[in-house]
């Protein structure tokens, strides 16, 4: 039988961690055998995550929002050892890609009924992504996001209404598997799976097995377009805008002015005038419906 390590975040989401330490443990199907990890202080989290590593477990499943799949995924990324993802998070987006469910004991039930599926993995500047990274105004939105005290989709959504009208499209240079163009951009993101978050397709045609990045540039566009482009994005047809160009490859970099902002997995960060993102294909096990 397999022994499963659950990560619970600590973190502050819809559940505080001793209330998902509960919600799993009253769900988790009859019959398997698991650990609950938790860190209560910030320097115990390298301990229990080679505790996770050991060789004891043959699943670890992430339970929190994007940030912890990302985290836990990074560490488990070229083992043996099977992603499990209890989604807690109000985006979901790698769980939301791979049909997980949201609701919490169905998603539990996978370690019984599911089946193991190698993904690819991806890098920006040798940091791990499994869902979508980029620059441009959803990094500069992260950013902000990042450094508010309120949290949530409206907050989100409020943040991107206020800043869109001021937001100044940037100047990039691509090379894309040693092709180079330029663009001025509103946005561009590298999408490993196809959406963000919350069922925001950036990349409807994105392949997350294929071996390939998924490259989506969003080029200026007059402000009331933009709510065409938001509905595009939900309705997984933004591929059949006029401002937007998608294209793909293995191995990109990413030339601006200035240093600034950047998303991987909804995480923040600030990195330099050059972003290299590749693919690492075939690089992580997860467990799918």
């Amino acid at each position: 039988m397999k022994k499963i390590a659950f990560i619970v975040n600590p973190k502050s989401g819809q559940h505080r961690s001793q209330d998902r330490a509960r919600l799993i443990q009253s769900l988790v199907p009859e019959g398997l055998d698991y650990d609950i990890l938790m860190w209560e202080k910030l320097e115990q989290k390298e301990e229990l995550f080679k505790r996770a590593l050991s060789g004891q477990y043959q699943i670890v499943a992430a339970a929190g929002g994007d940030g912890t799949v990302n985290t836990v995924a990074a560490a488990l990324c070229g083992t043996d050892i099977s992603l499990a993802i209890i989604p807690f998070g109000s985006g979901n987006g790698l769980a939301r890609h791979l049909n997980i469910p949201m609701d919490t004991g169905k998603a539990l039930q996978l370690l019984k009924t599911g089946r193991e599926r190698k993904i690819d993995a991806c890098e920006i500047n040798q940091k791990l992504f499994f869902c979508t990274a980029g620059a441009g105004f959803d990094a500069h939105i992260g950013k902000l996001f990042a450094e508010s005290r309120n949290r949530g989709m409206r907050t989100y959504a409020q943040m991107i209404i206020r800043q869109i009208a001021a937001y100044k499209p940037l100047r990039y240079k691509l090379h894309i598997d040693g092709v180079v163009s330029e663009h001025e951009a509103f946005l561009i993101t590298f999408a490993n799976a196809a959406q963000y978050g919350g069922n925001a397709y950036i990349a409807p045609l994105a392949n997350i097995e294929d071996g390939l990045i998924d490259i989506s540039i969003i080029y200026p566009f007059p402000l009331l377009k933009g709510l065409l482009i938001a509905y595009r994005m939900f309705n997984k047809s933004l591929h059949h805008s006029h401002d937007v160009q998608l294209l793909r490859g293995k191995h990109i970099i990413l030339e601006r002015a200035e240093p600034g902002p950047v998303h991987y997995d909804g995480e923040p960060d600030t990195m330099g005038t050059r972003l290299e993102i590749k693919i690492l294909p075939s690089r992580l096990k997860v467990i799918v419906p």
